[in-house]
């Protein structure tokens, strides 16, 4: 008979402990940056976990450099992230963080936490295992490799590779029990720097990233590793929300008015000839290619940033007609990790594909051997996302991948592909989803040749202008693979 009652004490128990794994974590953000505006940062990173996760924050502000109030909400959390820079409390605030990370109790630090007290400077190696030296110079994007540990831990599940715009920590070497998941690398850091490691303080798990600035957080590759990281210190399992299903695209009825340019093969020297067209809306759709926030080339940088508010109307004009827009920013996609304009594109059922066409191919009529940049230099990965002047409306898709524009296009009966983006000699014509492949695979597209470019260096053969190279291009794609538009021939609603 006395079994019957403990039976009783352990289901209780086990249930207690199951409704306790299922409570939201409760996560105290600590900000005190002010170089790199952790307050805008942070709120940006509560928004996304309590909509994400299961997750309830609180947000402490500093009120300045020696005052950081609220300290007291560290005795009920279950974990907590510090993401501060040399403020200069001291007391019974100081203490506060002292005891907590004494206790042993779940920490995640961000950025400038490893130099995050004044009067605490012992913080990064005593509790972080850090050796903060300083930084390499600003500018170039940090690359990012994962570690062998760090493909298989928990903080990076379902964390897609993505890069950073901040400047890269000298970190190295870190405490010998720190676990390195990630390193990175600039063009001028001389080789890779630890960028994320865990660590176990006083019997409590802890988790640092040298990463981390507005931008950052605003990544959500970068969130989902920081998300990741706090449920792992707090020894839980991310308690994710089911994501809500992309609305299906509303098909409008209209059409798209255009003026194609088109030549004969091997006629480059002519103005070509224009016929005018009509595409439906509703079978119509942009490829938005490579539309970068940052180029390796400055001169890239610069033309892009050029084209693209006036890009940015054609788009709005576009959209309102109800043609599909699709960005493909090559190599960026941990930025927009499952959005719904992300999980649009991955949802499309698999299309059988069609054998390719077979299309005449000539050598392009620029030399761009030396990668185009008519300066001195050197190539690296510069992107992070695309431009921010591009809006990203609800109903865009996104994606890099051929394959799956492909799926999607099917899937929405879109037959026909306008082309806008860079570079029209490299990307826009080779990528997967680019023309080429594209036209092989039967669609009807049409290059928009005044928001497009090339990368030429005018040094290298034919030896023109900039424009005049892009121009050749162009010719060059209208005589082989496709016609082309000007943005002010397309007129939506005829």
């Amino acid at each position: 008979m006395r079994f019957f009652p403990v039976c009783l004490l352990l289901c209780f128990l086990c249930a207690w402990t199951a409704r306790a794994q299922e409570a939201p974590l409760r996560v105290c953000l600590v900000s005190g940056s002010f170089e790199y505006d952790s307050d805008t940062a942070l709120a940006v990173f509560k928004a996304y976990l309590e909509e994400n996760f299961a997750a309830e924050c609180v947000l402490l502000r500093a009120d300045g450099w020696e005052n950081l109030p609220g300290l007291e909400a560290l005795d009920t959390c279950d974990t907590a992230l510090f993401y501060t820079r040399r403020l200069e409390i001291s007391g019974d605030q100081l203490d506060r963080v002292k005891r907590y990370c004494a206790a042993g109790k779940p920490l995640v630090a961000v950025r400038t936490a490893s130099h995050g007290f004044q009067k605490w400077l012992a913080f990064d190696r005593e509790v972080l295992g850090g050796n903060y030296k300083g930084h390499f110079g600003e500018g170039p994007s940090i690359e990012t490799f994962l570690m062998p540990s760090g493909k298989k831990h928990p903080v990076f599940e379902g964390v897609e590779p993505f890069r950073s715009r901040y400047s890269l920590y000298r970190t190295k070497p870190v405490a010998r029990d720190a676990d390195v998941l990630m390193t990175g690398s600039t063009p001028d850091s001389g080789g890779r720097q630890p960028v994320a490691w865990t660590r176990v303080h006083n019997g409590g798990r802890v988790f640092y990233t040298a990463l981390g600035g507005v931008g950052d957080f605003e990544n959500r590759a970068f969130a989902r590793m920081v998300a990741n990281a706090l449920f792992w210190t707090a020894n839980r399992a991310p308690a994710l929300k089911p994501p809500a299903a992309p609305a299906p695209r509303e098909k409008r009825a209209g059409g798209i008015g255009l003026s194609l340019r088109t030549r004969d093969a091997g006629d480059l020297a002519s103005e070509g000839r224009a016929a005018a067209a009509e595409w439906p809306a509703a079978e119509t759709a942009v490829i938005v290619c490579d539309m970068w926030d940052k180029h390796w080339c400055d001169f890239a940088t610069e033309r892009v940033g050029e084209m693209a508010p006036r890009m940015e109307e054609l788009l709005k004009r576009l959209r309102a007609a109800g043609v599909q827009i699709i960005h493909c920013p090559s190599e960026t996609l941990g930025f927009y990790q499952d959005t719904p304009q992300r999980r649009r594109m991955r949802a499309a059922p698999a299309a059988d594909l069609p054998a390719p066409r077979d299309i005449q191919d000539p050598p392009l009529p620029i030399d761009d051997s030396d990668g185009g940049c008519p300066g001195e230099e050197d190539f690296y990965p510069a992107w992070t996302r695309q431009h921010p002047a591009l809006t990203i409306a609800p109903e865009d898709g996104i994606s890099d991948n051929g394959r799956e524009v492909y799926n999607y296009l099917r899937q929405e009966g879109i037959r026909n592909l306008l082309y806008v983006g860079v570079h029209t000699n490299m990307c826009v014509l080779n990528r997967t989803f680019g023309i080429r492949q594209m036209t092989r695979w039967g669609f009807d597209c049409a290059l928009v040749r005044d928001l497009t470019d090339t990368m030429y260096n005018p040094a290298m053969p034919p030896k023109v202008p900039h424009d005049e190279g892009t121009e050749l291009v162009v010719r060059h794609i209208e005589a082989y693979w496709c016609p082309s538009v000007t943005s002010g021939e397309i007129v939506p609603g005829k």
